[in-house]
């Protein structure tokens, strides 16, 4: 249970921090302005024409996940998620020193990922799986929201509610109850 709570915690800084705009690129930082938005030396392929295309973010997961596999760590297989049917789902076991294990995740994200993900994500429209969206949009009315219907993603009920704490309990509480074998970690990105 430790772990599941570790990892959870370690995910959710790794999904906050990959969302925040980088400035690290892994070099010396007298050859590169500190407010330069640079992509890291792993992620460059993927970012030097500054969008990232599906097949290019699969690629980054497949590398990210087999990084995480070659740290000695078990992963299961990438999912579409249903929040957004953008990104990818997957989980990781965790096992050995908590550190050890965040550490490495943390290396195999900052090498393959952290970038790759939100760029394309946040490039591409949004959509809710159908199921998903008339749940959130019921759990909303429940706690007093009017929703409109015509909401399709995270970012439309986060729109409609004019608070997003309160969308992203729906839909965290929805989708584990409509889809409970996917991965537990899943970004709600609004």
């Amino acid at each position: 249970m430790r772990f599941r709570l570790v990892a959870t915690a370690l995910l959710t800084a790794v999904a906050v921090a990959a969302c925040s705009p980088g400035t690290d690129n892994g070099t010396d930082s007298g050859t590169q302005g500190a407010n330069e938005d640079v992509p890291l030396p792993g992620q460059q392929w993927a970012l030097r024409d500054d969008r990232v295309t599906a097949g290019e973010y699969r690629t980054a997961i497949t590398r990210f996940l087999a990084c995480i596999q070659d740290s000695g760590y078990r992963t299961g297989d990438p999912v579409i998620s249903p929040i957004d049917g953008l990104s990818l789902l997957y989980d990781i076991t965790p096992s050995g020193d908590p550190t050890t294990y965040n550490d490495r995740v943390q290396r195999c994200n900052l090498s393959h990922l952290s970038m790759i993900e939100p760029t394309y994500v946040e490039s591409h429209r949004k959509v809710m799986t159908q199921p998903l969206r008339r749940a959130v949009g019921e759990c909303l009315e429940d706690r007093g929201v009017k929703v409109s219907g015509t909401e399709h993603n995270a970012t439309d009920f986060a729109t409609t509610a004019r608070d997003e704490p309160v969308v992203v309990e729906c839909v965290t509480e929805t989708r584990q109850q409509l889809y409970p074998d996917l991965p537990d970690f899943a970004v709600v990105r609004i």
